[in-house]
């Protein structure tokens, strides 16, 4: 081996240790600079897009069905009603089922009080027929005996040329007589005949007042029980006779007597729902029939129900929970379409579409931060946020509508990251 050789040899090793080491520094900066604490730590971001801005206006409202059965406690002579029987608040029916089964004890008693009393008057519909009949056959028999008596005195006349004129005389008296008789068993039979036609329509006419009373007890009968018209749940109404002063009255329960007419419960049908809410006198003039309207159900925080104002109330009404009172206008919003976990008396957040700027870039409105009397935004460049002013064009509740700053794609933070963590109080764990 040369010396020369022995000489590069070592100065190579050199030089690639050298430059390994190097590598490895550089490797050790870079993973530092990309594992190192950042302000990002801990910091929500969403992404900048681009799209139509909605300048909605938030209300608040309730599911309500567009039809629905009520079904009405009955109005009835005697006024004492008491459930029974009562269908749970929610629960599914089949056309047919039992709702509300009020108490029948009275209205039994009632029903056969007044069964007895119509057999009664049948009975002496029967018996007064049968005694019509005996007595149109006894005045029958006297009037053919009469009949009979003025032909044979006829007949005696005939030869009154062979009796002496005192015996003729006789004769005539007698057909005289027989005849009056006649007369008389004939009006007899005609009386007769009107006299018990006349009880007799006496006794149907108190018969038929008891059959009506019959009729009229299964009704009320028969209306004591409450059967569902059509499918649907059950949905309990109030019963204010309950509450007292300003408590919230309870639903109808088993037990209840509820005042005649009282709407015990109600089948909604969820196959057509409107939601309605109420809008401030100084928000009117910003509605109009026919704008778009997005619904979300508070019970059903992944749904999103669309829709379209229906209907404004042409005045406005007073709000008597607050004050002084609130005069709110009623708003009726048609959604598109239904949803099977939708239930009447959901509450809902509705925002309605006043206006719309197309084609323009969104931030979320908690990006947006005021700083020295400028809206800056923070924008996610590396491992850091950098400041940018924008310029807002429109803002709602949950987006902004910016004209210059940023531009769709990019990140922006939705805390504000230079904001300083307070420390925490001596004492405290």
């Amino acid at each position: 081996m040369s010396r020369t050789t022995r000489f590069v040899r070592p100065l190579l090793t050199r030089r690639g240790a050298l430059a390994l080491g190097a590598v490895v520094c550089l490797g050790l900066v870079l993973a530092w600079w990309w594992t190192r604490p950042t302000t990002t730590s801990g910091i929500p971001v969403a992404d900048v897009v681009a799209g139509d801005f909605l300048d909605t206006l938030p209300l608040r409202g309730e599911i309500k069905p567009v039809k629905s059965i009520v079904l009405n406690a009955p109005v009835i002579g005697t006024g004492d009603l008491r459930i029974v029987k009562l269908a749970g608040n929610g629960s599914t029916v089949k056309r047919g089922d039992l709702v509300v089964q009020f108490d029948t004890t009275t209205l039994q008693r009632t029903l056969e009080e007044k069964r007895s009393e119509l057999k009664r008057a049948e009975a002496d519909i029967d018996r007064a027929r049968a005694q019509a009949r005996m007595q149109e056959e006894q005045n029958v028999t006297e009037q053919t005996r009469a009949r009979n008596d003025v032909e044979r005195a006829r007949l005696d006349t005939t030869a009154a040329d062979l009796l002496s004129p005192v015996e003729a005389q006789e004769k005539e008296l007698a057909l005289s007589d027989a005849r009056h008789r006649l007369r008389a068993t004939d009006e007899k039979v005609s009386s007769g005949r009107d006299g018990s036609a006349a009880d007799l329509e006496s006794l149907k006419q108190k018969r038929d007042k008891g059959l009506a009373e019959v009729q009229q007890a299964e009704r009320n009968l028969t209306s004591m029980t409450l059967t569902a018209p059509a499918d649907g749940m059950v949905t309990l109404m109030k019963n204010y006779s309950a509450s007292s002063g300003l408590s919230t009255a309870p639903d109808f329960r088993e037990g209840d007597r509820p005042w005649p007419g009282a709407a015990i419960a109600e089948l909604p049908s969820m196959a057509s729902v409107v939601t309605e809410a109420h809008v401030d006198e100084a928000d009117r003039g910003r509605l109009q029939a026919g704008q778009s309207v997005v619904v979300r159900i508070d019970a059903l925080p992944d749904k999103e129900l669309t829709g379209t104002i229906k209907e404004i109330s042409t005045l406005a009404r007073a709000d008597l929970g607050s004050w002084p009172p609130v005069r709110n206008f009623d708003v009726v919003v048609a959604l598109d379409r239904s949803d099977p976990g939708l239930r009447p008396g959901m509450s809902a957040s509705l925002r309605v579409v006043v206006d719309r700027v197309p084609r323009t870039t969104l931030v979320p409105a908690r990006a947006v931060f005021t700083k020295g009397g400028r809206s800056v935004v923070y924008v996610l460049a590396g491992g850091g946020f950098d400041e940018r002013v924008v310029d807002v064009a429109r803002r709602n509740d949950e987006r902004v509508a910016v004209t210059r700053g940023v531009k769709p794609g990019e990140r922006v933070a939705l805390k504000d990251p230079t904001a300083t963590t307070p420390a925490p109080e001596a004492g405290r764990k």
